[in-house]
């Protein structure tokens, strides 16, 4: 019995649809709870030893550990190193720069990703709080941060914590990292694809070949072409519509894949199986008509492995999971767009959509960079991605039409 492809992907959308709305995460923070973190570490900062100042201090580090959507760069050699661990007050004075940076990016999420913006918050707070110890407790000065109150008065503390910084918080490009090891990772499983897709060896498709096929071609490039300008379309109202219903997401500052923990979550999950199903219906497209080299049939098997992984991005709400299906997906789709524009260069059926492709794929590949460099604005930056990978989506759908009825 022969099985129509499309369900097989629908079905299997649906089973992941299923399952992803039964996964429990961590819920990310609440506008009521970073309202809160902020007035509680400022009461710290102002009176370290309040009778609720040891709860507050358990609160707090709690909620850092647990919370998803807050991103804290502490580093403890910049007063470790000098205070010791004999100061009597070492740990109310240790902990404030934790507090203190994670109240500075809820306050200025446009610098959350900032690092030395964090440290110098933070060691900011632990010297407030260092001040506020010395009213009630002559007793507990300190020659080192004693010299750093007055590199503050100065002007000078936002320069000697950055030279400390660099100097003791080195610390690698996680997202850096996790996006190599992820294009890795697609790398493989494309080659895999591409090595199945012909067979275990390169294959020119015959102009008696394309004859036979051009009929099913056609019908099947055009069903391609209505379910990306669907899912597309989705997309795009969907996400929009979320602007309006979570306000409290920021859309310059905050990834789209958070809205999955607000009150409309369930939306933003069948956004992933959108984008992944528009993918793959392109892969499948461009198999059967565009292997005419390597980078084309290499491009295929990514642009197939970055669908299937956006569907697992979207099946995984919990951090960890969902980061790393995103380090596949993510590189994965930018390495299939540039390979497959380019090879499109080769093709005198797709060479028309050769110079715009690839310009969309190199604006995809310059916003994904700038998101890994903690450049400008994250969310709008991730969304400006998606949207260029949906125009190239649509593109090459359109054009898929095209070349079929020419065969």
């Amino acid at each position: 019995m022969k099985v129509n492809p499309w369900l097989i992907v629908v079905g299997a959308s649906f089973i992941c649809a299923l399952h992803a709305h039964r996964v429990q995460a961590q819920a990310p923070s609440t506008r009521e709870e970073r309202a809160k973190v902020v007035g509680l570490t400022r009461s710290l900062e102002r009176d370290p030893f309040d009778a609720d100042a040891p709860a507050t201090r358990q609160w707090l580090e709690e909620w850092i550990i647990e919370v998803p959507d807050i991103r804290v760069y502490a580093c403890d050699e910049l007063l470790g190193s000098g205070l010791g661990d004999k100061y009597p007050y070492a740990r109310e004075v240790l902990l404030q720069p934790m507090f203190s940076a994670v109240a500075f990016a809820i306050e200025h999420q446009g610098r959350a990703r900032d690092e030395i913006a964090q440290y110098h918050a933070g060691v900011e707070g632990a010297l407030r709080v260092y001040e506020a110890l010395l009213k009630s407790k002559p007793d507990a000065r300190s020659a080192f941060l004693d010299a750093l109150l007055a590199e503050r008065d100065h002007g000078e503390l936002v320069d000697h914590i950055a030279k400390l910084a660099n100097e003791k918080c080195k610390r690698a490009n996680t997202d850096l990292i996790a996006s190599l090891a992820g294009a890795g990772v697609g790398l493989v499983l494309g080659l895999l694809l591409a090595w199945w897709s012909s067979g275990g060896r390169a294959r020119r498709v015959t102009a008696l070949e394309s004859v036979a096929v051009a009929s099913d071609s056609t019908r099947m490039a055009r069903i391609s072409r209505r379910i990306v300008v669907v899912c597309a379309a989705y997309f795009v109202i969907v996400v929009s519509a979320l602007h309006v219903l979570e306000p409290d997401f920021d859309p310059r500052y905050r990834f789209m894949s958070e809205y999955v923990w607000g009150a409309y979550g369930w939306l933003m999950t069948t956004t992933f199986f959108a984008l992944g199903l528009a993918a793959f219906t392109v892969a499948a497209g461009l198999r059967r008509v565009h292997q005419s080299s390597w980078s084309a049939r290499l491009g295929f098997g990514l642009l197939a492995v970055g669908a299937l992984f956006v569907c697992l991005a979207g099946v995984f709400k919990d951090f960890l999971p969902h980061l790393a299906a995103s380090a596949v997906a993510i590189p994965s789709i930018i390495l299939a767009a540039l390979l497959l524009s380019w090879s499109f260069r080769q093709s005198a059926e797709w060479h028309p959509i050769h110079s715009a492709t690839l310009l969309i794929a190199l604006g995809m590949l310059i916003a994904f960079m700038s998101i890994n460099t903690h450049f400008a604005m994250p969310g709008l930056l991730q969304r400006a991605f998606i949207l260029l990978f949906l125009l190239w989506l649509s593109i090459v759908a359109h054009r898929l039409v095209r070349v079929t009825l020419r065969a």
